[in-house]
């Protein structure tokens, strides 16, 4: 199913213009009685000629020097009609005032950036639309910046309009790519209104038209995280987990709806419950072009290993497609190709070592170069296995060694089944967030890190748990470092179930200097699942 991939992108430029004009409100897209197909002026007049159905346009075109090209000149205009901006008014400004930020106005949007824009609707010449009825449609360029635009008339009803043309042209922004599902397309409602010096066709009210790549800067909504705080890395990131702020903002999907359903159904990214004995979600319908931004937090400066979680419906020979990431945009991997598994619920990881990631808070950004796979989680890990502190550690990561060395559980096996199959700590996965976690947990258990704490500090320790089961003076762990217990005794509450997770803070800071450590989480009592750790610096 196709989605309206532009409604709120595109309608999120035009907000500016409606609300600074104020421009009435239409009762419906099929209610022109006042358009003709043919004015006896020329395009701007046409235009002028119809109050309350292109103000805003008209704004727009008066304060980038395009009026006098209408009136002169031979133009072939797409218009957006009043219609449209009313649609923006509640996708923009409800979203800056849910983030406190101040309202959009035309009058604080840079002319040059307005523009680029609206140049996308005027295309140099008079194009009628049978010109467009070739069975692949014709190129044009748009006005200024050679945007190349393409246009494909396709016969249908024109119900509501008088004399206002026997089909429809689909208008697509190519993005200067031959692939046209990675267009931008809209539909025209009226085609080839003559005036004295041009044509006219009208946009559909809800047009879905190419505004996506001017949203950042003509209106630099920013994006938020999902959780109200960065991600960490090292760390693990559910796909699922992209910053909030909607289309153009936290994602860019090329259709409307959550086509799975699931978790975010609110949104345009498509996710759904993972399968093939996974415990969570994942993205699909992936398509070439679409990406996903979340707000991380990199606890030092260095490379890391990075593993995503998919699968693909593909042979091995095919392939699955391949992605890359950015981080505040710069490409920080290379591309990552995804294997054809041969099943889209066929997992498996792909391991790339990312460039250098500085220390601090930034925006990552998963970008789908060829898009055939699902996508399930991605885990950032340090190249040498110690982890750095401040940061967070992933409970699974405990160290090489086996038993008695990297960790000590009660029986040997894997009663999770999930992740290090051969050692006895037993794993399952985590269904919201992506990643494991630790459960059948039992008295006297534990599990070893090594860390590298990056500066001399005091820091506390928080271990991030949940059970359904009340502590009923049990459910007791704490941390050592170097063998010695540096926290005392720390309790998991009743959380109201085994994924309901919360997290337990030493009631005192320790101190700690540069330099490497082994940390032991020990399990005092069981009887709870452990996510992770995060040993952070006191403020």
């Amino acid at each position: 199913m196709q989605k309206n991939i532009f409604r709120f992108s595109g309608l999120a430029i035009l907000v500016i213009l409606f609300s600074y004009i104020g421009c009435k409100k239409d009762s419906g897209y099929y209610d022109y009685e006042n358009v003709v197909h043919e004015f006896s002026g020329n395009t701007y007049e046409f235009l002028k000629s119809q109050p309350g159905v292109y103000d805003s346009f008209l704004y727009v075109i008066d304060k980038t020097g395009f009026a006098d090209s209408l009136i002169n000149g031979s133009y072939t205009v797409f218009a957006p009609t009043n219609a449209s901006f009313q649609e923006a008014i509640s996708n923009m400004n409800n979203l800056r005032k849910a983030q406190g930020r101040p309202m959009l106005y035309l009058s604080t949007s840079a002319p040059n950036q307005l523009d680029s824009m609206v140049a996308c609707y005027i295309i140099p010449g008079i194009i009628p639309s049978d010109s467009m009825a070739t069975q692949d449609g014709i190129d044009f360029l748009s006005a200024r910046y050679g945007f190349r635009m393409h246009g494909k008339y396709r016969s249908t009803r024109s119900e509501g309009y008088v004399k206002g043309g026997p089909g429809i042209i689909e208008f697509s922004n190519t993005k200067n790519v031959v692939y046209t599902r990675q267009w931008s397309t809209s539909n025209t409602v009226a085609v080839d209104i003559k005036t004295s010096n041009g044509l006219v066709n009208v946009m559909d009210r809800n047009h879905i038209f190419g505004f996506d790549e001017f949203i950042g800067r003509i209106n630099p909504t920013l994006p938020a995280p999902f959780y109200g705080y960065p991600l960490p890395i090292p760390g693990t990131i559910g796909f699922e987990l992209f910053d909030k702020g909607g289309e153009s903002v936290g994602y860019h999907d090329n259709d409307g709806p959550n086509n799975g359903g699931k978790f975010r159904p609110n949104e345009g990214v498509d996710i759904q419950d993972a399968g093939n004995g996974e415990n969570g979600y994942n993205i699909g319908w992936t398509s070439s072009g679409e990406w996903l931004k979340y707000t991380v937090m990199v606890s030092e400066t260095n490379k890391y290993r990075l593993l995503v979680r998919a699968a693909a419906n593909r042979t091995p020979a095919q392939g699955g497609g391949t992605l890359h990431m950015e981080l505040d945009g710069t490409t920080v991997t290379p591309a990552i190709k995804i294997k054809g598994t041969e099943g889209d619920q066929n997992w498996v990881e792909h391991e790339v070592i990312t460039r250098e990631l500085t220390a601090g808070k930034h925006v990552l950004k998963v970008s789908y170069d060829l898009a055939f796979y699902n996508l399930r989680f991605m885990r950032f890990l340090p190249l040498d296995s110690v982890f750095p502190v401040p940061g967070t550690i992933a409970v699974e990561e405990f160290d090489q060694g086996g038993e008695g060395v990297g960790y000590h559980d009660a029986d040997a096996s894997n009663n999770g089944g999930k992740y290090r199959t051969n050692e006895g700590v037993d794993i399952s996965q985590t269904k919201e967030g992506g990643g494991y976690n630790v459960g059948w947990t039992s008295d006297g258990e534990w599990l070893m890190y090594s860390i590298r704490v990056i500066k001399d500090g005091d820091y506390f320790f928080k271990a991030r748990v949940g059970s359904p089961n009340d502590p009923n003076g049990n459910s007791r762990f704490h941390f050592e470092i170097d063998g010695q217990d540096v926290t005392g005794p720390m309790t998991c509450p009743n959380t109201g179930g085994w994924e309901n997770w919360t997290d337990v803070v030493s009631a005192r800071p320790v101190s700690l200097k540069k330099g490497t450590y082994k940390m032991k989480f020990f399990l005092e009592n069981g009887n709870y699942n452990i996510r992770s750790f995060t040993i952070s610096e006191t403020k």
